[in-house]
C-alpha cells in the first residue's frame, strides 16, 4: 500500500511551486508510514538542463551509498527515473524532487510493502519500460492466480514480483499490440475488476504525452493490519482511517493539474471520481475522463 503523487504542468515546475513547501513537507512526512522506499518519474528537460534536474549526489545508472544501497536512476527517450527501497521521509532527495526540481510531468510514491519485499529496489516504484511509467497503490489477490496471466519473460523484462509489476505487463502488452495507453490501460483494469475480489486500482501513469489516472478501489479494505504507526507517535495521517484510498486533484489558472492520495488537507481540491480514468495531456492539460 502506497501514497501517490503526480501533476503536470505547462512551464516546468516543482510540487512546491503548485502546493507550497508546507504541503509538500507533510507528504514527504508520509514516509514515516510508507516506510519501505519512494521513486520518483519525470519528463526530462531538454539537454541543456537534464543534469540539473537529477536530484543531487546521484548518476545515471547504477550507484552506492552504502553496503545496503540499492539506489538506482533509469533514463529512457524523454523520461528519467529514480527509486530506492529506502525511507523517504527524511530523505534529503525527495525534499529536492519535490521542492526544486521543475518538470513539466512528474509522478511520486511513497511504498508501504505488503507482500514482505522490502529492501528491494526492484519493487520500489515507479516502474519503467517502453518510456512508460507507472506507480500503483492498491493490490490484486490472489497474486499467484494474478502471475498465471503473463509469461515470466514479460514480467522479468520489467523486473519486480509484486502484483504491480503483472498488471504494468498486462498494460504493456496491449500497448505492444498497437492500442493506446488510455485504451491499454483502461482495458486493464476492467479486465482486473470483473476477474478479482476488490482489486486495489490507483494508478499514476506517465509517458512523454499523457498522465493518466486510475481510481478504482470501491470496496476494497483498507489494509489496517499493515500500518506500523511507531514512527508516527501511534497516530495516524489524515483520511487514513475511513479514506485511506480516495485520490484528489487541484487544477491551476495555467492550466497545471496536481493529484494525491490522502494524507494531506486537500483544501480548495476536488474529489477524483471512484471508478474512473482520467487522462491529462502533457501539452495542454486538456482532460478525459471514462468511467469504469
Amino acid at each position: 500500500m502506497c501514497r501517490l503523487l503526480g501533476y503536470i504542468s505547462p512551464t516546468p515546475a516543482s510540487a512546491a511551486d503548485l502546493i507550497g513547501t508546507d504541503e509538500c513537507r507533510q507528504w514527504q512526512n508520509l514516509g514515516r508510514l510508507h516506510a519501505d522506499g519512494w521513486g520518483t518519474a519525470w519528463i526530462r528537460p531538454d539537454a541543456e538542463s537534464a543534469e540539473s534536474a537529477r536530484p543531487q549526489g546521484t548518476a545515471s545508472g547504477t550507484f552506492d551509498m552504502g553496503p545496503e544501497s540499492q539506489d538506482t536512476v533509469s533514463r529512457g527517450g524523454r523520461l528519467e527515473r529514480y527509486r530506492t527501497p529506502h525511507e523517504g521521509a527524511d530523505d534529503p532527495h525527495l525534499t529536492e524532487v519535490l521542492t526544486v526540481r521543475p518538470t513539466v510531468a512528474r509522478i511520486a510514491h511513497l511504498r508501504m510493502a505488503t507482500n514482505g519485499a522490502v529492501d528491494l529496489t526492484e519493487n520500489s516504484h515507479p516502474f519503467l519500460a517502453d518510456n512508460i511509467a507507472l506507480a500503483h497503490n492498491g493490490s490484486i489477490h490472489p497474486i499467484e492466480r494474478l502471475r498465471e496471466y503473463v509469461t515470466p519473460a514479460e514480467v522479468e523484462r520489467i523486473g519486480g514480483t509484486t502484483d504491480t509489476a503483472v498488471l504494468f505487463a498486462l498494460l504493456l502488452r496491449r500497448v505492444a499490440q498497437g492500442e493506446s495507453l488510455f485504451d491499454a490501460t483502461i482495458a486493464t483494469v476492467r479486465m482486473l475488476r470483473a476477474d478479482f475480489d476488490h482489486p486495489g486500482i490507483n494508478l499514476l501513469v506517465l509517458s512523454a504525452e499523457e498522465m493518466i489516472v486510475v481510481h478504482a478501489t470501491a470496496e476494497t479494505p483498507i489494509p489496517y493490519e499493515n500500518f506500523d504507526t511507531s514512527g508516527t507517535d501511534g497516530e495516524l495521517p489524515p483520511d487514513h482511517k475511513d479514506h485511506y484510498y480516495r485520490m484528489s486533484w487541484q487544477r491551476f489558472d495555467d492550466g497545471a493539474m496536481i493529484v494525491s492520495s490522502s494524507g494531506l488537507d486537500h483544501k480548495g481540491w476536488s474529489i477524483v471520481e471512484q471508478n474512473t480514468v482520467m487522462r491529462l495531456t502533457v501539452a495542454d492539460g486538456a482532460e478525459t475522463v471514462v468511467g469504469l
